[in-house]
Order: structure tokens, then C-alpha cells, then sequence
């Protein structure tokens, strides 16, 4: 079927909430035949959100064909480009990219764009004539969309009357074979350039400084407004944070989506931001990770990348598992981003509104009309009136608290007790969530405040806040028991009762960081677990109860763990943004049913602890340690100075520093004591300070990941052990990496394999640069023999008696040690280290001090200039054993280091070399890449060789080399490469050539058995230091006219200091524009000539396969897309449009679905690109994938040897394609010069 729709670019004020923050700039796409309306309402309401000022939700069945055409009213070029459908890149690509022709429009002018609907989902559409990220361009100010692709035979209508939708971000969907579903959309958009009501940078009151605007669908509700009326005498009794949520004293935010109690929910989260990550929460409900996969993980939580989209299929519908009703919130879990407005509501309701009603402060409440297959929900009657009218609140006070909560509370009104479950018992009283007869669990948990110390150079927090069992806070208040952040147990299918005593001071801060603020209530609000949201969420939500307990009081609260669900984190939710970061989070892990939990020292019952032995009767017994990471913890040096404090206190920027359960161990504190290679050697420094697993060799190890605060992604790395991304699916993709936010939680499920009887030990650590510099890392201890202090599981073989004493720290470094022999033929590898003048681009930006590794045979040419220095890519295949030596002929480097990192201080570059794969097995005592605790040297000195043996293990794909001697140094200027593991029997040549070769970015892969392809190695990287032609540093991004970096200085948080490449290269948008400023022709070849990064050339159809890995460096995260096509990743069943949450270490091999051209097969030039605008694609992060004819036996010399059994499909009936400089086809209407 083709879907017509005729859709215009305007320029029209879009007001994001009712206190007249708008930006008068907005840029939106409209339906024309809206277009009129929207005027009219935005001219009749200025100071408030219009229904039309919304995003633009387009929707088409499956194997439609939508034809837009695209109206241009704006004062600037723009497009229409869509993530992930089908479409011709010659007609359809809604850019102007390489020698395509230019699809943009010009001011007035029209173009028609023809998008197959080939899979469902939802897909980003967005404006690429101006890709520029800051107030000149148009994607911070709104001009996107999105196209929901349904199932066939399904219609849309309007919520409210049930008429046919045209388009909207809430619609009832019907299909005649399956459930009717409620589906609503989701964008997340950030930087929103908004005023206030005067026109005037809006300014949070507690700092008097300028305050952001994060946004969902055109709507933010920032902290801000609330806290000025608060501050004014409004709302009696409130103080700030507590009601930040609130309806009962302003009224609701400006979203909120509206189901009936059980309705099927499909919600689309759609990532329309331009620069943040962020991280989707919404409470009460769950929903698979792959929503495909009756296998995947159970989750509540979930971070997304710009321009990447996210299905949520909500478990059981709406109120969950334990048909609850009642509002809940859904919002970005980064503090600061819900602070800045960030969060609206679904609100489940459980009697009929039919538009006739008013909500407590006088609002109407919209008719909802009923789901045409499910029952209808009773109408409301005096006696049950429904959500919220039986909550005995008031309009402009503070919401009540629930009753049967509150030790010695109140008693339920007569309303309330009609409305209670019948099994009502405090802490569950509207809805029950435990079955009859369930198991029970009790805990008692205080919230307490006291000093916590972090590490042995004196870092502390005067001010830490946290949970501790009611049975241990005396022994924590007196130092007899260390602080760390409280975890529980219990087993699938127990109940949990749980008491939390507020003893938390009712005044806090008056420090550098935050200025004294009441914190008057605390919550414990919980993820996965079933309850009660009205009075057991911990939080005050919308017309909910508050569910808090205030200084002093206590509160029960009734959770239903109904599965395995791994780790449940919990928090507080009345006060998060003023005091979590100070360690006030815990968890609960809840267990294979039927576990027993132990202490690891002696087997002893322990409920609660980060380190336990898990046994089971019937299941492998299995180590247990959970990690929870912190970003922006407030802490003091040992005198009391501040650690990177905020300029005023209060303020929320990236400030503070990182620890891993109230611990770290920041290199800047283990450097120059000798060489800094030996930074993690526990001969020379002791062992670091935080947590450490150990386990005897062989045994079963679960470790537990979460982030418990405050504002950042971090990607946990680990040495030689890999586990499966969904622990319940065998095909899953394996890892060695795992990025995740604030509220996310991931288990990794691994066997301590061990080298015979000898203990080592193995590096975890957070990859990003900023972390492990302030001392995000630890150790995995593996004994080859018995310790007093481990007991070993009782399913286990007992370890063999010791016979070596355990070692000690001598202050020296350790000796290196040989390597053990193979277990089969080996390959041998003989690579350089060298430093090697990086040249970036044709504008001369370069790093005179890269460092590379070199396959020793080539290292000559690079040396005279015949051949460009490249990232190492190794291939490897399947079951190979590869013996490598890599000699260090690095010169010293030239300090300092650059760029800066939080808290920095000065730094010695190692003279030592070494380097470790992922995804291969190797000795980690002898081949760790560094020197890791009491391991031996693993590096080699300057002009000195070192051996290591690697084994490719089972599995096919791509991993990184990491250096492993310096990481401060090194890797940010180049040190890193690729092994990419093939089936056996693979055989890599050079597609130039034909002639077989052992490395290579750019290979064809042939087997005598499966198809052959063509292999692309991306290692993206940021956090480069370089300098441009004329000896000067390129300046750290920032926000001038052209999008790019200004002239001097640095205007941005450490995080995104440096420069970005894939493969050493890069092509800045900014300095493209400072020649040509054209902006819609930024990517054009006829204007600018071909960008710098790799441009691999290939046939119509070709097998492509994209190995994309994140080398280096900082902590913000990048996204990935190649126009025109999606990708099986990892070679599964499911296919993508955007990977996004890449971060350092992360790696993944993209099938491109279709081969080269996709599923059209059209041949043309396909942007491969960041979908982080500011400041990953402004600084460089894109290049072309060149897509030639398909011709049966041809060689063509653009694309170089086709052999290797590549075959191209047969041709088209298509004119050949000319010169790479020329067009690939004709020019068409509507576009300007």
C-alpha cells in the first residue's frame, strides 16, 4: 500500500511547559493539513503547551511504501532523513553525502521522499542540510520525527474518540488477530535552548545561575519553576526536591500518558537528543531488553544514544504483574537531567473517564475511551470513585501520606477502604503483589549519615549518607564495621518486608558543593520487584501518596520478588538529586529459588553483604561480588579541600569524583614511584583498596554490576574472562565489556578458568580515561592453592594444600616471567611499537607523538612515508594458537599528558610497552599486558622485546589490543589495534591485490565453504591530543557559529575534551565549513572532496561486515549508523538501525542486511557517522561507504581485486557510475545550490 503524507518544515514558538518556558526559534515538522491549527492555537495560548506543538509520529504497516512529500517553509535548507527504513540514497537520502545528488530543499521548495516500510518498529527521521548541533542549527530546536511501522491490516486512532489518527504520540492501535494495544512515543531530546516566560535565560533560585532544559516530546518540567513558587510561599510545608514530582501542589507536568488498568502498552523510546546519553526508567513496570526474546533480561531500565530507538513492550500491561493503579513516573534516571525536566507520567487508572470529570486542582480530565476488546472498567460511583479522588489530599499542599505505612499512623478513610485490595496488609494496601502463601523476608534498614573514607590517601566524604541494617548501625556509626553500599538477598518467589527508619539528619550540605538544604523525608523506591505504587514506590509521583518516611518516622514496604531478577536496586527517591551521590543506594539480589547465602570466609548464613557464596541444592554453587559504581561523589582531600568542586555550590555540572562501593584508587595517587607501568603492580603499591574477588581456579563466579549515582555511563572492562550478554541465551553475544547507567543492572556469568595450580591475578577496571584515573579498578584474585581465609563451595573440588607462601609488596617492581607452552601449532606474530607522526586529515591536524603498532615486516615503509601508519588488525581464526613479540622502539614521550582529566595532576609517560587482547585466552600471569597485582612484568622496556601467547578461542568476531602499560599515555595517542577471529578455514586477502595477508583494515574474507566478504575495522577513539599545521593545539569543542571548537581555550567538561577518529582519521565538520561555509553541502565531495577516514569501496550487494570497536578514551558514548542500511549484529536473528551506549571497549560486527546497498542493492555513497551530533559528529566522526554496480565477472580498479569468491549480483538496468567527483545520477527538483 503507499501512505501519502505532505509534510512541512516550520518555524513556529513551541512552549515547553505552563510556567512560559518556550523557545521562540522551535523548528517542528507538521502534516500541512495542520498546519493552520497549529498556528491558530500557538496564537491563542503563547504562554503554554498546544496539543500540535508536538513531534511529528508518522505510522505505516508493514510493506507499505510511504511517499512524503516535504515542504520546505523554513528560512534555511533542510530534509528529511530516516535511521534505518529502505530507501533509494539517490532520490531518498535527505542529504547531500558524497558524489550523491543533493536530496536537500531549499527555502520554498518541495521534494518527494519514498521510504519502504520493511521492518517494524519505530525510525528516527531528522533534518541532515544542517547537521550543526548548536542554536544555529535546527535538531536542538526540533525539526525531527518518527515513522511507526505497525503490522499488517493494523489502524491507528485517536485515544480519546477512537477516530483515525493522522499522526500523534499516543494512539489506540487495533489489528483484527491481535490485542488491541495503547502505544505511546517517547523522544528524548537535550541542550533544549529555551527562555523563560520574560525571554530571559532561565536561572535555577538556589544558585542564581543559568540553568539547562532537558526535554521529552517538547514538554520539561524542570526542578526550577517549582522550587521559585516554593521560595515564594507556595505549598506550605514543601521544600524543594520532595514535591519535585508532585501534583497535589502544582498541578501535573506537561506529559502524561493515560491507560485503563491491564491495557497492552507498547511505548517508543526515541533518542531526537543531540549530544547526552540518558537512561529510560519508568516505575512499577518491566518489560524483555529484547522484546523479541522470550529469553532476554527483565528490565526497568535502559540507556539509549542520540538518534537511537528502544521498543518497550510492558509486562502484563499497564500496573504490571500486580494490577496496580495510580501514577508512575517515568523519567531519565541522570539526576541532574529529571532535575532539569527531564520525566512525565503514565497514568493507570481503574474507572472509566469520560471527559465529564476534573482532576483535585480543577483541571478536566480527558475522556479515555476504553480498549474495543477488553472489558470496560467500571464507571466511577460516589462510593469508588476511582484514582485519585479517594486520596484524601488537598490542591497546593504537599500529597498525604499513605495509610497503613506509617509506624503509628493513620487508619484508612471509608473512601480509601473501598478502594483497598482484599488482601490489604501494610506497606501493600491497594495492591497486593505477593501470592497467598509466599515465603516472607524481613528486613529492617536505616538511612544514616556519617564520614566515609575512600582510600589511603585521605579522600572522604564528611558528609556520606547510606543504608545499613538496623542490627549494624552501631557498629557502623562506630567504624567496627567498613561502609559500603547495603545489599540484601532473597530467592525468586520470596516476599520481602521491609522496614526503613529515617535517622538521616533533617539538614544537609553547607559545603563547596551544595549549600545547606533541608532533606526532610527519605523513600526507598525500588526497581523490578512487584508492589503497591501508591504506597510503597518511595517517592512522591503525580496524585500518588507521598511514600516517604519523614526525620524520625518508619515505614513498611511489601515486595514480591516473582523471578529471578538478578539485581534489584533501591534508593532514595524524595531527595536523589541532593544526596544520592553521597552514597545513599543499595541493592537487593534476588536469587536462583531455593539458594542458601554465605559468607566466603567460613560458609556461615549471611543475608546481606557485596561478597557472598551462593549453594544451591540442585544448581552449580557459584561466588557472588556486586559492584555499584558512583559518579560525582562530593568528596575532600585528607586536609579538607574540595576534589573538583563546582564553581558555586549547588551547581549540577560534572563535578566531584569516581568511586566503586565507596572505594578507589586513583592512579594519581600510585604515579611515580619508578615507572608508571607498574601502577597496578601490588609488589610496588600494595593491593588497591577496592573491592577484590577471589576464587579458588575453576570455580562458577557471578559478578553484579549497577551504577548507584549520579550522571554518566561507565563501561566496565575485564581481563581474559568473557560471559554472555543475556545470561538465559546461549546465542547471545558474548563480552568482555558492559556499558551501563545510573539504575541499570548486569550480571556476568563466568568460570574462574585457571593455569594450573599457580595463583594471578586479573584487572577489572572502567575503561573510560576519567574513571580509572580517579581509581575505578580492582582485581580478580584466582588461587591455584588453599587460603585460610576462602572456604572453597562444597560442589567443588578442594583446591590442592599450599605449598607456596601468598606474596607480599617488596616496593619493587616484578620480574617478567615465560610464557606457558601451547597446546598446538603456533602462528608466529612480530610487531614494533614505535611513535609515528599521526597526520589526521588534509588540514594538517595531527599528533606528532602517536604511537602504533606495527607488523615488523612493514614497518620500513611506514618509516620512509610509502605507507600510511594504521590501527594493528589482526585476523586470527577460531581454535589458533598466535605466539607474539612486540619490541618497544619508543622514544621517551614528551610530557604533560593532554588532555586534562578531573582532579589531575602531573604525569611521567611510561618508556615500557605491552598489550592484551579481548576475546583471546592467555596466562594472565605472564601475559596481562602490564603488571597487574602480584602477576609478573608483562612489558617490555625501551629497545626490549616481550612474548606473549594467545589462544583465539570459540567464538567469531572482533576484539580490541589494548595497551596495557600506560594507560594514561598511551592509548589516547594511538597504542591500540583489532583481533578479528574468523571461522577456521578463513582466509583474509587484500582486495587490491588478491594476495593473502595477516592484517589489514580493509580485507576480503574467503572460505571454502561459506559465503566471502568484505571486512571493514573501525576503531573509533576520542580523547586525542593533536596539533594542527601550523604546531598549535586544536582546540577542545565548543559551540562558535560554525559548529565548531572555538579559537582558544575550553568551554567543555573533561569528558568531552580531544579530538575523535576512526582509524587515526578524521573529517571535522567545522573546518569543512571554515572553507566552504555551505552547510547542507558539509558532506559533499564535489564541494570538499572525500573525508580522510577510511572509504572502503565495494559492488551492489557485496557481503559487508563492519567490525566497529570503541579504543579510547573519555567516558562520553557514541552511537553508529550507515545510512541506507540495518545490520545483523553479531550475525543474530535481530537486526538494527543504530548500536548506540558504545563506549570504551565495546566492540561489535555489523552485517550489513542486503550487502552493500542494502536491500535495493543501490549503488551510491552511504554516510557511515556518529549520531551524536554535538560534538562526535561536528569533530570529525564520519566517512562514505562507496556502493559501485554490481557486474557479473568485472573488475573494476576503483574497487580493486573481486575475488575471493566475492560475487557481485547481477546488474541493473542502470547506467554505469562515473567518476567518484561527478554525480551518480541526475539532478533533481526542488534542491538549491
Amino acid at each position: 500500500m503507499l501512505r501519502r503524507y505532505h509534510v512541512v518544515a516550520v518555524s513556529v514558538p513551541i512552549t515547553y511547559n505552563r510556567h512560559g518556558d518556550h523557545d521562540p526559534n522551535g523548528k517542528m515538522l507538521v502534516l500541512a493539513e495542520h498546519l493552520d491549527e497549529l498556528r491558530r492555537q500557538v496564537a491563542e495560548r503563547p504562554a503554554e503547551p498546544v496539543p500540535l506543538a508536538q513531534p511529528l509520529v508518522l505510522r505505516a504497516c508493514l510493506g507499505d511504501r510511504v511517499r512524503v512529500a516535504f515542504e520546505n517553509r523554513l528560512d534555511q535548507p533542510a530534509s528529511l532523513h530516516v535511521n534505518g527504513l529502505t530507501y533509494d540514497v539517490y532520490a531518498s537520502d535527505g542529504a547531500s553525502v558524497g558524489a550523491n545528488p543533493d536530496t536537500t530543499v531549499v527555502p520554498g521548495g518541495v521534494m518527494v521522499y519514498e521510504w519502504h516500510a520493511d521492518r517494524l518498529g519505530a525510525y528516527l527521521f531528522h533534518d541532515l542540510a544542517d547537521p550543526r548541533a548548536g542554536d544555529a542549527g535546527s535538531q536542538v530546536h526540533g525539526l525531527w520525527g518518527v515513522v511507526l511501522v505497525e503490522p499488517p491490516g493494523s489502524r491507528w486512532l485517536d485515544p480519546e474518540t477512537h477516530r483515525p489518527l493522522a499522526a500523534g504520540t499516543e494512539a489506540v492501535v487495533e489489528h483484527p488477530l491481535l490485542p488491541d494495544r495503547r502505544e505511546f512515543v517517547a523522544c528524548f531530546h537535550d541542550e533544549a535552548p529555551v527562555v523563560d516566560r520574560d525571554g530571559n535565560t532561565p536561572v535555577d533560585p538556589l544558585t542564581g545561575q543559568p540553568d539547562a532544559t532537558h526535554a521529552i516530546n517538547y514538554r520539561a518540567e524542570p526542578m526550577r519553576n517549582r522550587m521559585r513558587a516554593i521560595m515564594q510561599g507556595r505549598c506550605a510545608g514543601c521544600v524543594g526536591e520532595d514535591v519535585a514530582h508532585d501534583s497535589w501542589p502544582f498541578g501535573d507536568p506537561p506529559i502524561v500518558f493515560r491507560a485503563y488498568r491491564g491495557d497492552p502498552v507498547t511505548l517508543h523510546l526515541v533518542m531526537a537528543a543531540i549530544k547526552e546519553s540518558h537512561v529510560f526508567h519508568l516505575h512499577v513496570h518491566q518489560w524483555l531488553r529484547d522484546p523479541d526474546e522470550p529469553d532476554s533480561n527483565v528490565i526497568d531500565s535502559i540507556a539509549a544514544t542520540p538518534q537511537q530507538v528502544v521498543r518497550i513492550d510492558l509486562l502484563y500491561g499497564a500496573g504490571s504483574f500486580q494490577r496496580a493503579i495510580g501514577d508512575s513516573i517515568f523519567h531519565c534516571h541522570f539526576y541532574p537531567h529529571f532535575h532539569h525536566g527531564m520525566w512525565g507520567i503514565l497514568r493507570t487508572l481503574d474507572v472509566q473517564e469520560d471527559g465529564t470529570r476534573r482532576y483535585p486542582d480543577g483541571s478536566p480530565i480527558p475522556a479515555l475511551l476504553p480498549l474495543a476488546d477488553r472489558p470496560a472498567p467500571p464507571r466511577p460511583t460516589p462510593s469508588r470513585p476511582g484514582f485519585p479522588h479517594f486520596i484524601p489530599g488537598r490542591f497546593g499542599q504537599k500529597a498525604p501520606k499513605p495509610p497503613l505505612a506509617i509506624a503509628g499512623g493513620r487508619a484508612p478513610t471509608p473512601l480509601e477502604a473501598a478502594h483497598m485490595d482484599a488482601r490489604a496488609t501494610p506497606g501493600a494496601v491497594f495492591a497486593n503483589p505477593a501470592p497467598a502463601g509466599a515465603p516472607v523476608r524481613r528486613y529492617r534498614l536505616v538511612a544514616i549519615q556519617r564520614p566515609i573514607v575512600y582510600n589511603r590517601a585521605g579522600w572522604h566524604d564528611p558528609q556520606g549518607r547510606l543504608f545499613v541494617l538496623a542490627e549494624d548501625e552501631e557498629a557502623v556509626r562506630r567504624g567496627e564495621l567498613e561502609p559500603e553500599p547495603l545489599v540484601i538477598r532473597a530467592n525468586a518467589g520470596e516476599v520481602l518486608e521491609i522496614e526503613l527508619t529515617n535517622k538521616l539528619p533533617a539538614t544537609f550540605g553547607g559545603t563547596a558543593f551544595i549549600p545547606e538544604v533541608e532533606t526532610t523525608d527519605c523513600g526507598l523506591h525500588v526497581h523490578l520487584v512487584k508492589f503497591d505504587p501508591l504506597v510503597a514506590d518511595g517517592s512522591n509521583v503525580g496524585w500518588n501518596y507521598d511514600s516517604s518516611a519523614g526525620t524520625g518516622e518508619t515505614i513498611r514496604y511489601v515486595w514480591y520478588a516473582d523471578s529471578e531478577l538478578r539485581v534489584v536496586y533501591f534508593h532514595d527517591h524524595l531527595f536523589a538529586t541532593t544526596h544520592q551521590r553521597n552514597g545513599l543506594f543499595g541493592a537487593a539480589v534476588v536469587e536462583p529459588a531455593g539458594s542458601t547465602f554465605h559468607r566466603p570466609a567460613d560458609l556461615a548464613p549471611a543475608d546481606s553483604g557485596t561478597r557472598a557464596a551462593i549453594l544451591h541444592p540442585l544448581e552449580p554453587d557459584y561466588r557472588e561480588l556486586v559492584l555499584a559504581v558512583q559518579d560525582f561523589a562530593p568528596l575532600f582531600d585528607r586536609d579538607g579541600n574540595p576534589l573538583d568542586p563546582p564553581p558555586v555550590p549547588g551547581l549540577l555540572d560534572d563535578n566531584g569524583v569516581m568511586a566503586v562501593n565507596y572505594r578507589s584508587e586513583p592512579l594519581r595517587e600510585r604515579r611515580d614511584r619508578g615507572d608508571n607501568a607498574y601502577a597496578f603492580s601490588s609488589w610496588v603499591h600494595g593491593d588497591p583498596v577496592t573491592p577484590r574477588l577471589e576464587g579458588y581456579a575453576g570455580d562458577p563466579v557471578r559478578l553484579r554490576l549497577f551504577s548507584g549515582a549520579h550522571e554518566e555511563i561507565h563501561s566496565f572492562n575485564l581481563q581474559r574472562y568473557r560471559w554472555l550478554e543475556e545470561p538465559r541465551n546461549p546465542d547471545s553475544r558474548r563480552r568482555q565489556q558492559q556499558a551501563f547507567g545510573v539504575s541499570e543492572a548486569f550480571t556476568l556469568d563466568f568460570n574462574l578458568a585457571g593455569h594450573g595450580d599457580r595463583d594471578f591475578d586479573v584487572l577489572w577496571y572502567f575503561g573510560a580515561i576519567d574513571d580509572l584515573w580517579l581509581g575505578c579498578w580492582g582485581l580478580v584474585r584466582v588461587f591455584g592453592q588453599a587460603v585460610p581465609h576462602l572456604a572453597a563451595l562444597p560442589d567443588r573440588p578442594p583446591p590442592s594444600p599450599r605449598t607456596r607462601p601468598l606474596p607480599a609488596p617488596t616496593g619493587h617492581p616484578p620480574a617478567p616471567a615465560a610464557p606457558p607452552e601451547p597446546g598446538g601449532p603456533v602462528r608466529q606474530i612480530r610487531l614494533v611499537a614505535v611513535r609515528q607522526r599521526l597526520k589526521y586529515n588534509r588540514f594538517g591536524d595531527h599528533d606528532p607523538e602517536g604511537l602504533v603498532l606495527i607488523p615488523e615486516e612493514e614497518l620500513p615503509a611506514v618509516r620512509a612515508g610509502r605507507r600510511a601508519p594504521r590501527p594493528l588488525v589482526l585476523y586470527a581464526s577460531e581454535g589458533e594458537w598466535l605466539e607474539v613479540r612486540v619490541r618497544n622502539e619508543v622514544p621517551p614521550l614528551t610530557p604533560p599528558v593532554r588532555p586534562a582529566v578531573p582532579v589531575d595532576a602531573p604525569w611521567t609517560p611510561s618508556e615500557r610497552v605491552g598489550v592484551f587482547p579481548q576475546y583471546l585466552a592467555f596466562d594472565p600471569f605472564t601475559a596481562s599486558g602490564g603488571a597487574v597485582g602480584f602477576n609478573a612484568d608483562a612489558t617490555a622496556g625501551r629497545g626490549g622485546e616481550i612474548v606473549y601467547r594467545w589462544r583465539a578461542e570459540t567464538g567469531v568476531g572482533a576484539g580490541l589490543l589494548f595497551a596495557g602499560a600506560d594507560p594514561r599515555t598511551h592509548r589516547h595517542h594511538g597504542l591500540f589495534g583489532a583481533v578479528v577471529v574468523t571461522p577456521p578455514g578463513t582466509v583474509p586477502v587484500d582486495p587490491r591485490t588478491g594476495r593473502r595477508v595477516a592484517f589489514g583494515e580493509r580485507v576480503v574474507l574467503h572460505h571454502p565453504l561459506l559465503p566471502s566478504s568484505r571486512s571493514l575495522t573501525l576503531l573509533l577513539h576520542d580523547g586525542a591530543y593533536l596539533l594542527d599545521a601550523r604546531g598549535n593545539p586544536v582546540p577542545d569543542p565548543g559551540g562558535n557559529p560554525t559548529g565548531g571548537p572555538p579559537l582558544g581555550g575550553s568551554t567543555v567538561d573533561e569528558e568531552d575534551r580531544g579530538q575523535r577518529g576512526f582509524n587515526y582519521r578524521n573529517e571535522p565538520l567545522w573546518r569543512r565549513l571554515r572553507r566552504v561555509p555551505r552547510v547542507r553541502h558539509v558532506f559533499r565531495s564535489q564541494v570538499h572532496g572525500d573525508p580522510a577516514t577510511p572509504l572502503p569501496k565495494v559492488r551492489a550487494g557485496d557481503p559487508v561486515v563492519i567490525h566497529l570497536l570503541h579504543a579510547a578514551d573519555k567516558p562520553r558514548t557514541h552511537s553508529f549508523l550507515v545510512h541506507g542500511h540495518r545490520w545483523l549484529a553479531w550475525g543474530a536473528a535481530t537486526g538494527g538501525a543504530t548500536i548506540g551506549v558504545i563506549s570504551v571497549g565495546d566492540g561489535m560486527s555489523l552485517w550489513l542486511e542486503g550487502g552493500a546497498g542494502g536491500w535495493l542493492r543501490r549503488r551510491g555513497d552511504y554516510a557511515y557517522r556518529s549520531g551524536v551530533l554535538r560534538w562526535h559528529l561536528e569533530m570529525g566522526l564520519w566517512g562514505l561507504l562507496r556502493v559501485y554496480p554490481a557486474r557479473w565477472g568485472h573488475r573494476d580498479p576503483r574497487i580493486g581485486w573481486a575475488g575471493a569468491g566475492v560475487a557481485p549480483v547481477p546488474p541493473r538496468a542502470r547506467e554505469p557510475a562515473k567518476a567518484v567527483r561527478e554525480p551518480l545520477g541526475p539532478r533533481r527538483p526542488g534542491r538549491g545550490r
